[in-house]
């Protein structure tokens, strides 16, 4: 009788000390929620931003052409952060693709295949800081390949200053290629100074108020570099450009006959930067 009593005493310790449904869940739940909460922590301070693609805005500036830095263009170009806009342990992020295709991703604080990386999309984001200068890194794995890849991001702004997120690639191309002011001659023989602005201004020349670089060269003939004045207006002119240290030239544009091909036809301006 006492071994009876003793076995059922035993058998009533051992129900009463199993998980309850749903404790391994809110285990596992609760370390997710400590990680994220950490990882906040970590990236926070760091992320917050527009960035841009590295390895492509170098080459653009480098070679002084958008067409000849084509082949690093694919890809997420440019995204936003902005740490104020977390809701929980997630983010909305506006991205553009390629310079063509804007969409939105989800920044997740959790962490990736190791605790140096968190969430985007189906890719995984980290950062190094070197002197003080802070990038951006981007892990993508191909699951055809088995491989991974990286590519690096650099910050145009702190906030985005506009709401198009190919805004700041823009940027960053017209201030390290083409804005200054510039004393130039157009195909009249009038002699002008002209002055164009990182953020795509242009006063001096009547007739032209802004500029943009064509860096999206998705579906176009992709044979000459193209400066576009007056974009989306009625007044729309488009040019091909060459950049030569300090001097800029302006052609105007002719197609072949089946539109398959463009040539760089009459000069319209020539340009000298001067400061």
């Amino acid at each position: 009788m006492k071994r009876i009593l003793y076995f059922a005493t035993a058998l009533t310790i051992l129900m009463s000390c199993k998980s309850k449904p749903g404790d391994d869940q809110d285990s596992a739940g609760n370390k997710q929620l400590d990680q994220s909460a950490e990882m906040l922590q970590q990236f926070r301070p760091v992320i917050n931003g527009v960035w841009v693609k590295k390895n492509y805005l170098k080459k653009v500036l480098k070679t002084k052409s958008p067409l000849e830095a084509n082949d690093r263009v694919e890809g997420i170009t440019t995204f936003a952060i902005d740490t104020n806009k977390i809701k929980g342990d997630k983010l909305t992020v506006p991205v553009s693709f390629s310079n063509h295709k804007k969409s939105e991703i989800t920044l997740k604080f959790q962490p990736g295949k190791n605790t140096t990386t968190i969430m985007l999309g189906n890719d995984e984001l980290s950062y190094t800081i070197k002197r003080g200068d802070t990038t951006l890194v981007i892990y993508h794995y191909d699951e055809q390949k088995h491989e991974t890849a990286s590519d690096k991001y650099i910050k145009a702004f702190n906030k985005q200053p506009v709401e198009d997120i190919g805004y700041a690639m823009s940027y960053m191309i017209n201030q390290g290629m083409i804005s200054g002011t510039y004393q130039g001659v157009d195909d009249a023989g009038k002699k002008f100074n002209v002055t164009f602005t990182d953020d795509g201004k242009v006063s001096g020349y009547p007739g032209l108020s802004n500029y943009f670089v064509q860096n999206d060269l998705s579906g176009k003939i992709k044979n000459l570099d193209v400066i576009v004045f007056n974009r989306n207006s009625k007044d729309q002119r488009l040019y091909a450009f060459e950049l030569h240290k300090k001097m800029l030239t302006l052609h105007e544009i002719k197609a072949n006959a089946d539109s398959t091909s463009l040539t760089a036809d009459k000069l319209k301006m020539t340009l000298m930067k001067v400061r």
